[in-house]
């Protein structure tokens, strides 16, 4: 009788475990976030296109700086490599600048349209996000708010360090790399490595600015929603 007792408690208590509210993460949180849908007027500082634009600029550049510095100057087949590179490096320069050209005419009354229209899109999804961190049980919510908050201000401690003022810098950075490389040109150009490394060591620190900065404000994000899931 104690035996079938004892089995009965056993069978509440994994009913229990099995019936237990979903684990609220970080990854779930995110993954919400992303598939959150684009406001038709929403204008991006730094756009996907502008990303991978600078990525093909970057790269198209180290090919054919390191196409005329390896291989033999007046063989056919290093101008060819040389002129590619420099294509690839036009090209994703010339993405970074139309994907941030604004679509229409910029004006104070369109801005602030455009604006608002953007905050009415965002605000019910905003909203709905909120609704769902609720339905998680209230120890989890608080825990990870606690985390998120002092992750954050680690990271704005320890940001500053790697960036500085990029965030004031916009595009002058690249600017600076593409003046850097084409202030002494000429053909055939015999770049030192030197030039060649100050160059890229450049173009990798925006890069990797630009990505902390975004990571920053996903963390920014992450503790507001959470903050607002608490009260």
């Amino acid at each position: 009788m104690a035996t079938r007792k004892e089995d009965g408690i056993e069978a509440i208590a994994t009913m229990h475990q099995g019936m237990e509210s979903p684990k609220l993460t970080f990854a779930a949180l995110d993954a919400r976030i992303e598939a959150l849908p684009e406001s038709p007027s929403d204008t991006a500082v730094f756009p996907k296109k502008a990303k991978w634009g600078l990525v093909a600029a970057a790269a198209g550049a180290l090919f054919g700086l390191l196409s005329v510095k390896l291989l033999p100057s007046n063989a056919m087949y290093t101008l060819v490599l040389a002129y590619a590179g420099l294509a690839v490096e036009i090209a994703g320069a010339a993405i970074m600048a139309i994907s941030q050209i604004p679509k229409k005419w910029p004006t104070f009354a369109n801005e602030r349209r455009d604006f608002a229209k953007q905050l009415d899109f965002d605000l019910p999804h905003h909203l709905a996000l909120v609704e769902w961190l609720q339905t998680f049980p209230l120890d989890q919510r608080e825990r990870l708010s606690e985390f998120v908050s002092y992750r954050h201000e680690r990271m704005k401690e320890r940001l500053p360090m790697l960036t500085g003022s990029i965030e004031k810098l916009g595009a002058l950075p690249i600017v600076i790399a593409l003046y850097l490389q084409f202030k002494d040109m000429h053909w055939p150009p015999h770049p030192s490595w030197v030039e060649i490394f100050l160059i890229f060591v450049l173009a990798l620190g925006y890069w990797l600015s630009v990505m902390q900065i975004s990571i920053r404000l996903r963390l920014q994000l992450y503790e507001t929603l959470l903050s607002k899931a608490l009260t």
